[in-house]
């Protein structure tokens, strides 16, 4: 059962081919390519809705550590 996702930066393909030979073979991490093109269009001022807030955060993340790892519940 899939449990962690661990998603790279598309200008980090080294960061890339190190966590898929790191986590190869293990069935609980999948490592994905971010696809995105753009980050999301914000409002500006943020948001007070705590989902979107954690977006952000994930997306602010992952442009600065270039990977991010989301934990499945």
């Amino acid at each position: 059962m899939l449990r962690v996702i661990v998603v790279v930066a598309r200008d980090r393909p080294e960061l890339f081919g190190y966590f898929e030979k790191t986590f190869a073979g293990m069935p609980d991490i999948k490592v994905l390519l971010d696809r995105r093109l753009a980050p999301p269009n914000e409002a500006p001022g943020g948001t007070a809705d705590p989902a979107r807030r954690e977006r952000r955060d994930i997306y602010d993340e992952l442009q600065q550590r270039g990977f991010v790892m989301i934990r499945l519940w």
